[in-house]
């Protein structure tokens, strides 16, 4: 399955321990011979950040924290295409208007094809992966923002 090393993030996240507040993490992934896991974690002691998450070589805004992250796998049999979907909720300490600008020049810098949506972005990784990017202002200098990843 080609999204599985996706939850190889996951030892990356217990690197990050630091005993404040925690990231909600859910996992859901199946073989096709109906094996799999799947479980809901909240581990207080755990913080994901921008180091933690990286599509095709773009990180989120520095300093960010991911409040969430989501993964849904499905591994199909023979040759039909395997499933996957992984979706990263976060908060920037920045304004709107400059993680919209850091994330513009990351993913052009990646050669992503992508276009505005909303008050953030959609398009397709250098992998085909498709991505949506949802940004919202937080008040301030802050920003809250949701990935979603998906891929076969």
């Amino acid at each position: 399955m080609r999204h599985l090393p996706l939850l190889l993030v996951l030892p990356l996240a217990l690197a990050a321990c630091d005993g404040k507040g925690g990231t909600s993490i859910s996992i859901n992934a199946t073989s096709d011979d109906g094996d799999g896991f799947k479980g809901n974690f909240k581990l207080p002691a755990i913080k994901m950040t921008a180091e933690n998450f990286d599509m095709d070589g773009v990180k989120l805004y520095p300093n960010s924290t991911i409040t969430s992250f989501n993964i849904d796998a499905k591994d199909h049999p023979g040759e039909a295409k395997d499933e996957g979907k992984v979706v990263a909720a976060f908060t920037s300490p920045a304004a709107l208007a400059t993680v919209q600008r850091w994330f513009r020049d990351k993913l052009t810098a990646k050669g992503f094809k992508f276009s505005e949506k909303g008050n953030g972005f959609a398009g397709t990784t250098e992998d085909g992966e498709r991505f949506t990017l949802d940004l919202s202002a937080d008040g301030g200098e802050k920003t809250s923002g949701k990935m979603e990843i998906v891929g076969s």
